[in-house]
């Protein structure tokens, strides 16, 4: 297989604590397999879009895109110092409206051989209005892709 062992394995985290399990495994493979880990959160910019009968976005809508992406950063390096201080990591904050198809996208620009995204269990009304990350992942990813489920988490 042409995708292992992995050289490069994204781990996609929306920063709570589902995530963290999907983080374990991807650096566990990471370090088994001496694969550099790209650290990936994806943020919506949208909120911070001026309508567009304005000209532009305004000043506050900019500083408040730049704080996010400031807070995103910060919460990725001490994620980074806490939990992967002994791997090769790499930290990414993206802005992009759909996070599915930002880490596919990050995913085959950075040429991993693996995806690793967590899943929330959403089932139901909530998973067909919130819609699935890791399934959009799945169908857009380029490179396999493993989902992994919060400890403790039973299946459908």
């Amino acid at each position: 297989m042409k995708h292992f062992p992995p050289k490069v394995v994204v781990v996609a985290t929306d920063l709570s604590e589902a995530s963290q399990s999907a983080i374990d495994a991807a650096a566990w493979l990471a370090e088994a397999h001496g694969a550099t880990l790209h650290l990936v959160h994806v943020y919506d910019p949208l909120p911070f879009h001026a309508p567009t009968a304005l000209q532009g976005p305004s000043r506050a809508m900019e500083e408040a895109a730049a704080e996010v992406r400031a807070g995103a950063a910060k919460a990725l390096e001490e994620l980074r110092a806490a939990r992967l201080a002994e791997l090769d990591v790499e930290t990414h904050e993206l802005s992009h409206d759909d996070p599915g198809e930002a880490i596919a996208e990050h995913a085959q620009t950075s040429k991993a051989d693996l995806i690793v995204v967590g899943s929330h269990g959403r089932r139901g009304l909530r998973r067909m209005l919130l819609g699935s990350v890791a399934e959009r992942v799945s169908r857009l990813a380029r490179c396999p892709v493993l989902v992994v489920r919060p400890e403790g988490e039973t299946p459908p």
